[in-house]
Formats: structure tokens, C-alpha cells, sequence
């Protein structure tokens, strides 16, 4: 039987028979594999899905210091989050993440993964921004693209 792809909200199984299915998978360059479903960050619904490309063959560009800027910005991303009101009350992820690590971009923030654009379910760009400059300690660049559609940067650290 040939594999056929399924897409389960926003996980990505691929069905080989009837009685065994493959969840999406990655390898990390501490050379574990982990599932794409695993949290980016401790206790979040931030996971891998939303920040490596779709394409494994672009996964494998993933370096030591990329997987450390994507769990930098994740960090970031959940803070924010947390401070959001009904943080607590979440049964499901209300995050779009739109575009994070691009291999391919020639923009050291994308192909680094040092930016990711996303939206949160219930929350306009504006009051994202808003509730961002309410966490001082947390550093983090953040910018509306749209009504909803926001873009965090992890800043430029000062000397």
C-alpha cells in the first residue's frame, strides 16, 4: 500500500497501513529525533509544526544555533502568550503561526530563525502589541502585519 497523507488539524500523519501510522518527525542537531508535535518550549502550544519547514529535506539546514534561536523566540512567543487574558482556560492551541524558520530566505532573520509571524485566536495585532509592552522584562520585538497578523523578532542585542 502506498503512504497517504492525512492532516489532522495541524498535525501531519502519514498513514502507511491500515493498522500503523507515522507521526512527523524531525531531527535535531544535538542528533535526537523528536516528533514535530513536541512543544518548542516547556508547557506550551507552541510546537516544532509551526516553526521548521514543511519540507525534510529543508529541516536538515536546521543548526545548533538555529534550534537555539527558535526555542529563544518560542520562549518569547509563550511569554507573551501568558500574559494574555483566558491564558489559563485554553483547551486547544490559538495559535496560527503563518511563517518562521525559512531556509531559503536570504534574510538572516528568517533563515536563522530569529522572526515568525503568527496570530492568536480572540486577539487583535493591536492588542498583541499592546499587551507586549505590559512585559518589560520579556525582550521582544513585536509588530502588527494585519488586523490579526502580527510579527516578533527576537531584538538586536545591544552592546
Amino acid at each position: 500500500m502506498s503512504p497517504t497523507k492525512l492532516h489532522s488539524g495541524k498535525i501531519m500523519i502519514t498513514e502507511v497501513d491500515t493498522d500503523k501510522t507515522e507521526v512527523d518527525s524531525f531531527l535535531a542537531p544535538d542528533g535526537n529525533t523528536y516528533l514535530t508535535i513536541r512543544s518548542v518550549v516547556y508547557d506550551s502550544w507552541i510546537i516544532w509544526q509551526d516553526a521548521i519547514p514543511f519540507e525534510k529535506d529543508l529541516r536538515l539546514m536546521l543548526t545548533q544555533e538555529i534550534y537555539d534561536n527558535i526555542v529563544e523566540l518560542g520562549t518569547r512567543v509563550h511569554k507573551l502568550h501568558q500574559s494574555l487574558p483566558g491564558y489559563k482556560a485554553l483547551t486547544e492551541s490559538p495559535f496560527n503561526f503563518v511563517l518562521w524558520f525559512d531556509p531559503l530566505d536570504s534574510d538572516p532573520d528568517w533563515n536563522e530563525g530569529k522572526k515568525c509571524r503568527f496570530m492568536i485566536k480572540d486577539f487583535t495585532a493591536e492588542e498583541l502589541v499592546y499587551f507586549n509592552t505590559l512585559k518589560k522584562a520579556n525582550k521582544l520585538e513585536v509588530k502588527p502585519m494585519t488586523s490579526r497578523l502580527v510579527e516578533a523578532k527576537i531584538p538586536v542585542k545591544q552592546l
